[in-house]
């Protein structure tokens, strides 16, 4: 997906799979390039949505998950997640952590915020 097209997933108002609003997007989260999150803003806190697999709709992005999974989910903020947060987040949505680290894009930005790489540990033999 090109920044373009990553930018216009910004003027997207968040609907859970049944149509029911969940908030706009804030802020999106990238890995390998690919939008794999939106942070949605709402009465509750901030928190982040899994937006694998949505469906762009007249300015609507509808998700894959239920306006309660949303509302249940860890609160994030505005600020960098930790390995542990990212993981919690993925286990909340039964979702597999990716490979490749999760960045924050700003809307417009010519390269999403860079995080440092994931530390790989490797077993002593």
């Amino acid at each position: 997906m090109d920044r373009s097209a990553v930018d216009r997933l910004y003027d997207c108002d968040v609907l859970d799979r049944h149509g029911r609003p969940i908030g706009p997007v804030a802020e999106l989260w990238l890995a390998g390039g690919r939008p794999l999150w939106a942070t949605v803003r709402s009465d509750g806190g901030t928190t982040l949505v899994p937006i694998r697999g949505a469906q762009v709709r007249d300015r609507r992005l509808v998700v894959p998950v239920e306006k309660r999974e949303v509302e249940d989910a860890p609160k994030v903020g505005d600020r960098e997640l930790s390995e542990a947060e990212q993981a919690e987040l993925h286990d909340h949505y039964g979702l597999t952590l990716p490979e490749q680290r999760l960045v924050r894009h700003r809307r417009g930005a010519s390269a999403p915020t860079s995080q440092p790489p994931r530390q790989v540990r490797r077993r002593a033999r």
